[in-house]
């Protein structure tokens, strides 16, 4: 996993002309991004708009208020912030954005001890 500072991530939000989630934010800098042992990953913000643009039917969905961060490969399921609410939901890959609502998000602590409660045998 390698992490990201914050002036790098101020880079990248210009780059890529979108303003990542406070959540993600937290996660790019304490945990870093790329695949885990598990097969769990967390995607480089340029990663996320290849992967999951043609997922969305209304394409200004993907970053507002739905931001995709990455995944867990055998489960198969997405991780996704709702930039609105600053909440995570780990949601099957199957799912359509319009179901999402319904999940169970979670606050940032709480995402991350139930999804990758073994962070130091992850990575």
């Amino acid at each position: 996993m390698e992490t990201l500072t914050n002036p790098q991530m101020d880079d990248l939000e210009k780059s890529i002309g979108v303003t990542l989630p406070g959540l993600y934010r937290k996660l790019l800098l304490e945990i870093g991004y790329g695949k885990m042992l598990s097969g769990k990953q967390i995607y480089h913000p340029t990663e996320i708009r290849p992967l999951y643009g043609p997922f969305f039917d209304d394409a200004s969905q993907l970053f507002n208020p739905y931001f995709p961060f990455g995944c867990d490969n055998r489960c198969q399921e997405m991780w996704v912030i709702d930039s609105s609410r600053e909440l995570s939901a780990s949601i099957w890959h199957e799912t359509v954005p319009d179901d999402w609502p319904e999940e169970s998000w979670l606050d940032y602590a709480d995402w991350v001890s139930k999804y990758i409660p073994h962070l130091d045998s992850e990575l």
